[in-house]
């Protein structure tokens, strides 16, 4: 039978991650037996799933960078330190979460490690950490300040509506520095009359490049 070039080779030898994870429960007193079995009767398979189709989607995606890319072949990452790295650190973030927009930015910004050789190795450690860190608002609310004018209406309208949520995110993206703030520093501290979406944030240069890495680049 042929074999699918786009499908990744499946294991024969079992699950190591699940072993390890299974083992090392076992070994803790007292609670390791019945902790093992839990993790084998509820964690173990969605946590194989996850695993196998997050690793499937890097696998096709580039599959397909290698046809775009004059050059490029998927054997030589294997010698890539840097991307490997960034690989395993993207997969482990992979495996906390079933949000398929932190799952997106984490395979745009597998791919773009590849593509952008200028940015520095701690820069995308950190890039990473934020995906991590935010939440698929904290995603959003970038790109609504990044380009207002195409920014879906009715959602930042519902965006405006949860100041609950939203203005939390906003003073958390301002703090890390990727906004820049429009306000009079005399009133940074005061209570906002509106939704801080509302207040004409714009992206400082860390947060362009931030949104960059996660973006997906044509």
């Amino acid at each position: 039978m042929d074999e699918n070039p786009t499908q990744l080779p499946q294991r024969t030898t079992g699950d190591y991650v699940h072993t390890a994870a299974k083992a090392a429960l076992s070994a803790v007193p007292v609670v390791g037996g019945p902790a093992a079995e839990l993790f084998a009767l509820v964690l173990a398979s969605p946590l194989e799933k996850r695993r196998d189709a997050w690793l499937q989607e890097i696998y096709e995606s580039l599959k397909r960078l290698e046809q775009q890319v004059s050059g490029f072949k998927i054997e030589d990452l294997s010698k890539n330190e840097v991307f490997v790295s960034a690989t395993i650190q993207a997969t482990q973030i992979a495996l906390r979460t079933h949000q398929e927009e932190k799952r997106e930015a984490l395979r745009n910004a597998l791919l773009n490690v590849i593509r952008d050789k200028s940015l520095e190795e701690e820069t995308q450690i950190f890039f990473f950490a934020l995906i991590d860190l935010f939440t698929v608002t904290h995603l959003e609310v970038l790109r609504l300040f990044a380009d207002p004018a195409k920014f879906p209406a009715q959602r930042r309208d519902e965006l405006r509506d949860r100041r609950g949520v939203t203005d939390p995110v906003v003073l958390d993206l301002n703090s890390r520095g990727l906004l820049e703030d429009p306000r009079p520093f005399a009133a940074r501290m005061r209570e906002s009359p509106e939704g801080f979406v509302s207040a004409g944030w714009t992206l400082s240069p860390l947060g362009r490049q931030f949104l960059s890495f996660i973006s997906e680049r044509l």
